[in-house]
């Protein structure tokens, strides 16, 4: 049979396996902690320089419309055809084509009817 020293010598090294145990897991969370916020700071970067490249990619794409806007503003148009014809019932259809000379533009407007 144990003696009632053994048995508290017993208790006091289990609550100090406890403590130790219970150190780790302290450690390992202010570890698991620190990496969160490291890699929530990277994704704040991250997100950051993506926000700003969608911001450049936008400016570029609204650059390129208006110089095509203006090259078609700013261009003659060579020339324009044009069909009307007219059915016994009194009804109009017109068939046009107009060609612009930027960038091979080509508008088409094809069997537009109307009374």
């Amino acid at each position: 049979m144990e003696s009632i020293t053994q048995i508290i010598d017993d208790l006091k090294n289990r609550i100090d396996d406890l403590q130790s145990d219970n150190e780790g897991l302290k450690q390992a969370l202010l570890a698991a902690s620190s990496s969160t916020e490291v890699l929530s700071r990277r994704v704040n970067v991250l997100e950051e320089g993506l926000a700003a490249k969608v911001d450049v990619l936008h400016v570029r794409q609204m650059i390129k419309q208006s110089e095509v806007i203006k090259k078609i503003n700013e261009s003659e148009s060579v020339g324009m055809d044009c069909k009307v014809f007219i059915a016994l019932d009194g009804k109009v259809s017109l068939e046009s084509i107009v060609k612009q000379t930027t960038d091979s533009i080509k508008i088409s407007a094809n069997d537009i009817k109307g009374v």
